[in-house]
């Protein structure tokens, strides 16, 4: 069985909201970047975001 991507919603203060798949996810570990004033950029999925950008990251829960 082949893994599968997990979709994550990433809302932005400008006003984006795209639909990203990544092949982890760790909400702490996004935290802790987030939080970090030594980044300045970060890529989820393909988009790289401004740090302070990023307003909201959801996990995409999808029923079989």
């Amino acid at each position: 069985m082949e893994n599968e991507l997990i979709k994550l919603q990433v809302s932005t203060h400008s006003g984006d909201t795209d639909i990203v798949e990544v092949e982890t996810y760790d909400a702490d570990l996004i935290a802790e970047k987030l939080n970090s004033f030594d980044m300045q950029a970060m890529a989820i999925g393909d988009n790289v975001y401004s740090r302070i950008d990023i307003k909201n990251i959801k996990k995409i829960i999808t029923e079989e």
